[in-house]
């Protein structure tokens, strides 16, 4: 086996940077959040409010106007 005249070291590269993670816009809320008032909702109608999605819906709206949304 031959000795080699020079040593070649392995050279580290950094690591590349990643994207800055991308936040949810003010106006966005998330499942729980919209849950939440949709069944506050429900519970406002005495519970005889038999449209869900129109009380999905509702939470929705309000949240977004909340925060100056439309």
């Amino acid at each position: 086996m031959s000795n080699p005249k020079f040593q070649v070291k392995t050279r580290l590269t950094p690591p590349t940077p990643t994207q800055p993670v991308k936040q949810a816009p003010a106006g966005t809320f998330s499942d729980e959040q919209i849950r939440v008032r949709a069944y506050q909702i429900f519970e406002s109608s005495d519970r005889t409010n038999k449209h869900p999605d129109a009380d999905w819906f509702q939470a929705q709206t309000e949240l977004m106007e909340m925060v100056g949304g439309k």
